[in-house]
């Protein structure tokens, strides 16, 4: 999945290509990497993040199989 945070001291995105899950935990927006590694920012420091909703069992797109 690809997810694109933009920060409020940055004009362009940072781009993750192959991120697993975007996620909260506390204050914190967590990204998780195919290898296991969980990248973590601040989210006082982030603007806005965008990624495409993903199927999953709360989606009205599917994925209750």
């Amino acid at each position: 999945m690809k997810v694109q945070i933009i920060f409020h001291t940055a004009a362009t995105p940072k781009e993750f290509e192959a991120a697993v899950l975007p996620y909260t935990k506390g204050g914190l927006l967590c990204i998780e990497l195919p290898d296991g590694m969980i990248v973590k920012y601040p989210l006082c420091n982030v603007f806005s993040v965008a990624h495409k909703h993903g199927k999953h069992w709360g989606s009205t797109r599917g994925g209750q199989e």
